[in-house]
């Protein structure tokens, strides 16, 4: 694995307290990545792991990582939105963690980071339009509406006109831009925000979120248990929706959090909530 970064799962403990039924179960994490949280499964359990994710350098990377137990997963690749189309029996539980890895975020040639210049890629496999793709190709009006649906920018006219006008190619370039059309004391949050949208738009991520949440649903046994994560309030807004629609039943009153240690830790987990569920 040489330097490359890895992913550091969120809340490991309660994943495996809330997912784990059945300790020599068939699992699916519908977020693979580089396969934090189901490294730890097949440690801590004798569960088997299907693995989905879109990005081929990470699935290697999580193939690497699990040689030692090569009769207990199953590793492809494809979108989550057809999760029930990769399975052909019945699971005991499906993991989603809807955050995008430190890999990705690490590497400025994918486009997700504000603080790295990279291209404006932001794709999480090499398929389909690129934010610089939907820059070029979307009116000011349509990335208007993207900016305030998935990020709440409340200058998302403003902004949005100015990107049409400048074009901008690489994330430092779109940074500055946003930068001087926001106040200083907030250009961050400003930041994260049109970063977010682009990134949302550019992978489908609503729209994908619901589907998979419907086909896992398909998949599950009855009493299996369906894990997510989310990390903003569209992601969980969603969520809820759809288990109530299926008639999921709730198994977490309140969204767990990370522990004040894992924070300190792991900065970035710390718009984490944790929901289970059950068929």
């Amino acid at each position: 694995m040489g330097n490359q970064v890895v992913h550091r799962p969120v809340m490991v403990d309660n994943v495996i307290h809330w997912l784990i039924v059945k300790n020599d179960g068939v699992y699916l994490d519908a977020t693979l990545g580089c396969g934090g949280h189901s490294l730890e499964i097949l440690q801590r359990t004798e569960a088997s792991i299907v693995g989905i994710d879109l990005d081929i350098e990470q699935l290697n990377l999580a193939k690497e990582r699990f040689s030692r137990f090569e009769n207990r997963f199953m590793l492809i690749q494809g979108n989550f939105r057809f999760i029930d189309s990769f399975v052909g029996k019945p699971i005991d539980g499906v993991l989603f963690d809807l955050g995008y890895s430190s890999f990705q975020l690490d590497d400025p040639q994918r486009g997700f980071s504000y603080r790295l210049d990279g291209p404006l890629d932001m794709r999480y496999g090499r398929e389909g339009k690129s934010a610089y793709d939907i820059i070029e190709e979307w009116g000011k009006e349509e990335i208007a509406d993207v900016l305030y649906k998935y990020g709440g920018e409340r200058h998302s006219r403003r902004i949005a006109k100015k990107i049409k006008n400048e074009k901008p190619k690489t994330t430092s370039e779109l940074a500055l831009l946003v930068r001087k059309s926001v106040p200083r004391k907030f250009g961050h949050k400003h930041l994260s925000r049109i970063f977010q949208a682009f990134r949302i738009a550019v992978n489908n991520e609503m729209e994908n979120i619901k589907e998979g949440i419907m086909g896992a649903y398909k998949i599950l046994k009855i009493n299996g248990r369906l894990v997510v994560i989310t990390y903003h309030s569209g992601e969980e807004k969603l969520l809820i929706n759809t288990v109530n629609e299926l008639g999921l039943t709730t198994l977490t009153k309140k969204p767990i959090t990370p522990k004040n240690l894992e924070f300190e830790e792991n900065p970035r987990c710390r718009s984490a909530h944790l929901r289970a569920f059950e068929k």
